[in-house]
């Protein structure tokens, strides 16, 4: 826990460790490591959450166990720290990484960028071979996800 009413004029900096992290979406984090460094700026703070950690889910596409690298880092200013975010002058650093950890956890992992997925007739995982459903049975995708499949978006550019 770091006292905001106490920090030094320095700051504080406090490590943390937890061998698994349940994140509440049937994902984990495993062997995750933190440091939480927290500064005062005038009468606000300026903190920065830095972590790793091993993330393990399941690709969005085909549904098999995956491991991630997890991690990076995080800083929050006067601007973020709302009364929303910040209700208390007691901050529980292992709140903060894990809310990191949430902010960085990929939202739709793939094992692969090219994962077939799963067949919508039998649920037989395409990246293992083909089913033996008839395609014309297949619902065909519509107009807007056909134009969309094409489409490669850059977004680091934006």
């Amino acid at each position: 826990m770091i006292d905001l009413t106490q920090l030094p004029a320095e700051g504080a900096s406090i490590d943390g460790t937890t061998a698994l992290l349940e994140l509440g979406d049937g994902t984990t984090l495993r062997d995750a490591s933190w440091r939480v460094r927290v500064v005062p700026s005038g009468h606000d703070f300026f903190m920065e959450v830095k972590g790793r950690a091993t993330w393990e889910g399941a690709c969005s596409r085909c549904l098999e166990p995956l491991e991630l690298a997890a991690g990076g880092s995080h800083a929050l200013g006067s601007q973020d720290l709302d009364l929303v975010f910040l209700p208390e002058l007691v901050v529980d650093e292992a709140v903060l990484a894990r809310e990191h950890f949430l902010l960085h956890a990929p939202m739709h992992p793939l094992c692969r960028e090219e994962c077939l997925g799963l067949c919508p007739g039998c649920g037989k995982n395409w990246n293992k071979g083909p089913c033996t459903c008839k395609p014309e049975l297949l619902k065909e995708p519509g107009a807007l996800a056909k134009a969309l499949a094409g489409l490669k978006l850059n977004l680091e550019d934006a």
